[in-house]
């Protein structure tokens, strides 16, 4: 198989060290595209065919489709400014679904296939995405273990502790089994989720809650929120009166509404996804038993106000949830200037972890560009990431792949919208990470 690194180092023969790379354009071949099975055919806007691909994971299926549309977007609109170029390389962009037809969200399976047919291709660079840690979780140990080198993945949305760091909460043998090489390669922009749990301790605090009682799916990403959710209320000097699992198969969960009903809980916090994990019917059913005085909180699983609403009906409403992503209001004003852009382009504005995805994509090539057009040195680049006045604003990557911004948004739940209720920054002294 014919590497990119071996193929610069050929279009170097014969050069001196200054007309190598930005001044001359590595005679890479053209692109190799991943299997139409699993993506979308190569967007690219340049002359002739790109040299390098970033495959885009996310959901083009379910109930988070919209998140894969508008990151799909983003990705494209910033390839475009940039004239599909990054330094002396050209580069295009492949979507690939991580969402399977037979579950109503991303596939670890399905997520472990296309993490193959990633690696596999030695046109791919990076992976921009996946969108859920669940997929990031599958993907991680094989992308690795590519042939050569690792391939970097760069997440607009993983919240999931255990991808980079050990706490409570986090699965037995992550983040280490998750890179089996010994080196990292992978880099997030969303604060971790026991920021997520901070920040929803802290907001209930403000609004009087004292007893909260802690739900949780079985999941790995569902434990950790809900687990970081208690730590922070119990440093915040809450009573948590219980925590206990619920079954996203149940038929109801009226006996569970009960048991946090007699343990006399002022709010409940449920550490899940609202549809994969019948998360409406929860809601309904706590809401039934416990009435409109308990506060319901969520981390961003719940972000699928139409979806939770269509479950739930009113029982939905006031429901508070947490996206560790500023919103797009709050953006620096380059960031503001995408949003508008992207909303006169495509009608509607960029929501969630969109701009994110934008801010991933820039990362990308920026990586791209100074590297040698190996997966190799695109790794190294990214993880000496410092930016300043991006979209985001100023952050930096530390050696864990974590992002140095820390904002968490909070909304409520009105009919089938969000509502922005306030934007924190917990301390870190809120959370318990090794």
């Amino acid at each position: 198989m014919r590497r990119a690194p071996m193929l610069a180092l050929l279009a170097c023969v014969g050069a001196v060290a200054a007309s190598c790379g930005e001044q001359e354009r590595p005679k890479l071949q053209a692109a190799q595209p991943l299997p139409e099975a699993i993506c979308g055919p190569i967007t690219y806007g340049g002359e002739g065919r790109p040299q390098l691909l970033i495959a885009n994971s996310g959901s083009l299926q379910g109930p988070m489709t919209d998140h894969g549309i508008q990151n799909a977007q983003a990705a494209k609109m910033v390839l475009a400014q940039r004239g599909w170029r990054a330094g002396a390389y050209t580069v295009g962009v492949q979507v690939c679904d991580e969402a399977s037809a037979a579950t109503p969200a991303p596939s670890p399976r399905k997520c472990a296939r296309n993490a193959k047919a990633f690696v596999d291709d030695p046109s791919v660079v990076a992976v921009l995405g996946p969108v859920t840690s669940v997929c990031a979780r599958a993907m991680l140990p094989i992308t690795n273990q590519a042939y050569g080198a690792p391939l970097p993945v760069v997440s607009m949305s993983n919240t999931y502790l255990g991808l980079t760091r050990a706490g409570p909460g986090v699965a037995m043998g992550d983040p280490e089994g998750l890179y089996p090489t010994g080196e990292r390669s992978f880099v997030r922009l969303a604060p971790d989720d026991d920021l997520q749990g901070a920040a929803s301790a802290l907001y209930g605090r403000g609004l009087g809650v004292r007893r909260p009682y802690v739900l949780h799916h079985d999941g790995v990403w569902g434990v950790g929120v809900a687990t970081a959710f208690r730590t922070a209320a119990l440093r915040l000097g809450m009573d948590v009166v219980g925590m206990s699992r619920w079954d996203g198969h149940a038929a109801n969960y009226k006996a569970l509404a009960r048991r946090v009903q007699r343990a006399r809980a002022d709010a409940v916090y449920l550490g899940g996804l609202a549809v994969a994990d019948n998360g409406g019917r929860l809601v309904k059913d706590l809401r039934a038993t416990l009435g409109s005085s308990v506060r319901i909180l969520a981390p961003d699983g719940f972000n699928e106000p139409a979806a939770l609403v269509e479950a739930a009906g009113g029982a939905a409403d006031g429901v508070i949830i947490t996206l560790s992503a500023i919103p797009t209001g709050e953006l620096p004003q380059r960031g503001v200037a995408f949003a508008q852009e992207f909303e006169q382009r495509f009608g509607a504005l960029p929501c969630c972890y969109s701009v994110y995805a934008a801010q991933a994509t820039h990362m990308l090539l920026d990586a791209i560009a100074r590297s040698d057009g190996s997966r190799a040195d695109v790794l190294r680049n990214l993880f000496r990431t410092r930016v300043q006045d991006g979209l985001l604003g100023d952050f930096s990557i530390d050696r864990y792949g974590d992002t140095s911004l820390t904002q968490i948004a909070v909304y409520e739940i009105h009919g089938s919208r969000l509502r922005l209720a306030a934007t924190l920054t917990p301390s870190t002294d809120l959370v318990d990470r090794r």
